[in-house]
């Protein structure tokens, strides 16, 4: 049973709230602080969310003695300085995807995690749901077989607007990081490390890519066929290929639900129910780390985040594609 650990909550925006909102389902988490740029901002999360401090500078947050655990969901762009800030004043980290910019910042952030002996982990909460438990499950059992293809696509129709996140290059915008990241992020689950990385990748008006498509190629002879975009919506289901069957994820962020096809055989679905939002594995999953005195958690290793960041790091640099903070060398 864990022990109370007191959350802070930096920033308020959208996938705050989500987070805190999967944070009232866990007996173990006591929000305890929210910090923001603004005073009011955070004062108005703090009354949504029955918080006891609001914070008007993420300063006060870090300086918070009693804050054991801080959870980083502001723009791409601030994830690293954010996270560099809360390890340095000793607090553990949870910090959201993308969790840097390019792979030397997640570096950094690794280096200096160890060094304060204190946790750190890339937010990618659907490793800790009940469906990624289950799709393993499946995989190691072997009734797949061997596995030989991946496909996943993550698209969103998104109207253009140079100031929104998602197109902004001072944001760390572009599809990559928004959304590539997942289906990037479950082929290195699922099919490991690739040898070879295709792309090609399309560019909006304001520098960053708003359609990436991915081919990735592993030493055995598998394959993952990814998709990122803000110019389509997808509603295509991830896929798993392998010798004897394949199966189906009926959605890629949160699931409940699983198609299994076998040859001979009737599709077999398997429900895989979450609680709430599914926010709350991830955050019970650090407690849980933190009560067994561990840094990092197996599910998300932080060399693997690293990997896959480098991966990006490389799509993003045939594509010609570099943030305003990146003042060096991307790879």
């Amino acid at each position: 049973m864990s022990h109370s650990y007191k959350w802070g909550i930096l920033s308020t925006g959208k996938i705050a709230n989500h987070f805190a909102e999967g944070l009232t389902l866990l007996d173990a988490a006591d929000i305890h602080a929210v910090g923001s740029r603004a005073i009011g901002t955070a004062e108005r999360f703090a009354d949504k969310w029955s918080i006891t401090n609001a914070y008007g500078s993420y300063d006060e947050l870090y300086n918070d003695k009693e804050v054991d655990i801080i959870y980083i969901g502001t723009p791409h762009n601030l994830h690293y300085q954010n996270t560099m800030d809360a390890l340095s004043a000793g607090k553990h980290v949870l910090c959201e995807k993308a969790f840097a910019l390019n792979a030397n910042q997640a570096r950094n952030m690794v280096e200096l995690a160890r060094h304060q002996g204190l946790f750190l982990m890339d937010a990618m909460w659907n490793r800790f749901q009940p469906w990624y438990t289950k799709v393993q499950e499946i995989i190691s059992s072997g009734v797949l077989g061997e596995l030989i293809h991946f496909k996943a696509d993550l698209s969103f129709k998104f109207d253009f607007d140079p100031q929104h996140r998602l197109f902004n290059p001072d944001l760390g915008g572009g599809s990559l990081l928004d959304l590539g990241v997942y289906p990037l992020t479950l082929a290195s689950a699922f099919m490991g490390a690739p040898d070879v990385v295709h792309s090609t990748v399309h560019k909006c008006s304001t520098g960053v890519d708003d359609q990436v498509t991915m081919i990735l190629s592993y030493p055995e002879g598998a394959s993952s066929e990814l998709a990122s975009s803000s110019r389509y919506t997808s509603k295509i289901n991830p896929a798993l290929f392998g010798s004897e069957g394949s199966l189906e994820i009926h959605g890629m962020i949160r699931s409940g639900r699983l198609t299994l096809h076998l040859p001979g055989k009737d599709p077999e679905v398997i429900e895989v129910p979450y609680v709430g939002n599914a926010y709350q594995y991830e955050a019970q999953a650090v407690m849980d780390m933190l009560d067994q005195n561990k840094l990092e958690h197996p599910l998300m290793p932080l060399e693997e985040t690293v990997a896959n960041l480098q991966i990006m790091d490389l799509i993003r640099k045939n594509a010609e594609i570099k943030y305003p903070e990146e003042h060096e060398a991307v790879i």
